[in-house]
């Protein structure tokens, strides 16, 4: 009998969110919705187990292994925002992340569940273990931190255009002034920030990793190959985003958007690399792919520029409203 446990994964993380954006303010309703969350993240990670005891390796061997254990990390990191923010909009970001990592996860893998051997130099329990662990966590913390990009920059756009009343409900979560640097963190840009900070942490470390394994392996620590410049860039980014905050060049809703075009940074260094078909580093499913990255990268652009845009139109309108009373 063959069981495909990521089908009823899938179904748990819609039921969770269907549940939870009806739910409104019903807190009965909104349990249960964390309930069925957490009876999928169980299933899901059960899954992962098993796969671990069958391959006696660490799960991240190939990219669909690897988009399985980032899905489950972001599922992880959505409930303990959830457990962290009494507001609980958080809980989308987990689930939904998953739903369409684990969505595309087939695309990865064309030819099902087959529990491939790897090749000896990715077969290695200790390197499987350590660098890639490190740095599809950092992946995952990247994705959590993007995806609660995008909730606060649509709710600065269609809040802030709003009637008073949005933006009264809003200035609670995003400072008033896209001018202000983020020194002092709203409630809901601390969430943001600290996984932030995680995501550089694990990217930076997991990318230190890498080297010392491409050292031992193929003698160079650094080769500029596409997958090293890849990772190389994310931490770059992540460090030019926290630098342009802190020196104020960067406000409210540009740090927004810039961490919700992590997922942009983070798709093209995780699955893009690999449709150069060069480098040490080239591996994974590449035929046909190219239209759905270019697809997905563009309407995450349309997106960040068009909830940028307005939202900026929308704190304009508000400042003019200011000066007229």
């Amino acid at each position: 009998v063959s069981v495909k446990p990521y089908r009823f994964v899938l179904v748990f993380y819609a039921l969770c969110l269907f549940r939870f954006i009806v739910a409104g303010r019903n807190s009965v309703i909104k349990n249960i919705s964390i309930m069925v969350c957490f009876l999928g993240f169980i299933t899901h990670l059960s899954a992962i187990f098993a796969r671990i005891y069958i391959l006696g390796r660490p799960p991240v061997g190939t990219l669909y292994e690897s988009v399985l254990f980032v899905s489950l990390l972001c599922v992880l990191g959505g409930l303990w925002a959830y457990m962290r923010d009494k507001k609980g909009r958080y809980i989308y970001a987990g689930p939904g992340a998953a739903l369409i990592l684990l969505g595309l996860a087939p695309v990865m893998a064309p030819e099902g569940e087959n529990l491939e051997v790897l090749s000896a130099v990715l077969n290695t329990g200790f390197w499987l273990g350590t660098h890639v662990l490190v740095i599809t966590a950092g992946y995952a913390l990247c994705v959590l931190c993007a995806c609660m990009s995008h909730i606060e920059l649509a709710r600065a756009a269609f809040m802030r255009i709003a009637s008073g009343k949005g933006n009264e409900a809003h200035k609670h979560d995003i400072s008033g002034s896209e001018d202000k640097p983020l020194v002092s963190l709203s409630p809901a840009m601390t969430m943001i920030y600290r996984f932030s900070l995680f995501s550089l942490l694990f990217t930076a470390v997991g990318t230190i990793l890498g080297g010392i394994w491409a050292d031992q392996s193929w003698g160079r620590f650094w080769g500029w190959d596409p997958k090293e410049n890849g990772a190389l860039l994310i931490v770059l980014w992540l460090i030019w985003v926290q630098h342009g905050r802190i020196s104020g060049h960067f406000g409210d809703l540009a740090t927004l958007a810039l961490f919700s075009a992590l997922n942009i940074v983070v798709t093209l260094a995780w699955f893009g690399v690999n449709l150069l078909s060069v480098g040490l580093h080239s591996y994974g499913f590449t035929s046909g792919f190219a239209w759905g990255l270019g697809v997905f990268c563009t309407l995450e652009a349309i997106f960040i520029v068009t909830c940028y845009i307005l939202a900026k139109f929308g704190l304009k309108m508000k400042r003019m409203g200011e000066r007229r009373t």
